[in-house]
């Protein structure tokens, strides 16, 4: 029998509003409290639209299809204040009192890089996008043809079954690879990341799973067309990047 993980894995949900964070995180909820021994939130204010605020008589287009003026960068700023203090609320609901510990950062730049520099110390890396389909949708393990680590596995078939959705292996054959071992999931064979993304962006899922140290996503601009495609959170094991230096900007409730 396999050694039994007695303390948990620290997560860390990515995202660059309150909407997206909700999505992660809710998803984390739903995995049994001794899966999670820390909970961590990123808000990341990306500077593209930054940037964009401060072109005047921008418009954007809503998610209902209409458009309407772009906020300025003080209205931006307001917006994204109270997007912050939602997340800190949101993390201390999720942990509970006296339960999960939690932290909270902000930073700027790209969500994918910034997250993934972030993500230092932490063993999983949850990225948040806001699900718009009413209609449950699969969990996702995305990999290589050899067999996931033990981790991502377990990860994997808790998901499925709490998120009660279809569970999924996209499978992508490299040379070298083992061949597909049996799984109780269905299994979809590919031959390059680009086809399983293709086929991923037509998929409604709920979640995806990644392992970013085992493939097939080797680097941040594979993590973002994963994300674009998936069009939902993306949980991603092995994203700890040594070279972070968000330490100082974490802020940890006092206990």
């Amino acid at each position: 029998m396999s050694k039994e993980r007695r303390t948990g894995l620290r997560i860390l949900v990515g995202a660059a509003s309150f909407a997206d964070a909700v999505a992660g995180v809710r998803i984390v909820q739903k995995l049994p409290s001794s899966f999670c021994a820390g909970l961590g939130g990123l808000l990341v204010e990306e500077l593209d639209i930054l940037a964009a605020c401060e072109i005047p008589d921008r418009r954007i287009v809503l998610s209902s299809g209409k458009t309407a003026s772009a906020p300025n960068l003080s209205q931006l700023r307001t917006l994204l204040n109270a997007d912050a203090r939602a997340f800190r609320r949101l993390l201390a609901q999720a942990s509970g009192p006296g339960a999960t510990q939690w932290a909270f950062m902000q930073d700027k730049g790209e969500l994918v890089r910034t997250a993934l520099q972030a993500a230092a110390g932490w063993d999983v890396l949850v990225l948040g996008y806001r699900q718009t389909s009413k209609v449950l949708g699969k969990v996702i393990l995305l990999q290589k043809s050899g067999p996931p680590s033990e981790n991502v596995q377990e990860a994997f078939s808790r998901l499925s079954h709490r998120l009660a959705g279809e569970p999924i292996v996209f499978s992508i054959k490299e040379n070298g690879d083992e061949a597909v071992s049996a799984q109780t999931s269905k299994t979809i064979q590919f031959k390059t990341l680009d086809d399983a993304l293709r086929v991923l962006a037509r998929t409604n899922a709920q979640a995806v799973v990644v392992d970013f140290a085992r493939g097939p996503i080797h680097n941040q601009n594979d993590l973002l067309r994963l994300l674009e495609a998936a069009r939902c959170p993306v949980f991603v094991f092995d994203a700890s990047n040594p070279s972070s230096v968000l330490e100082n900007s974490m802020q940890i409730p006092p206990q």
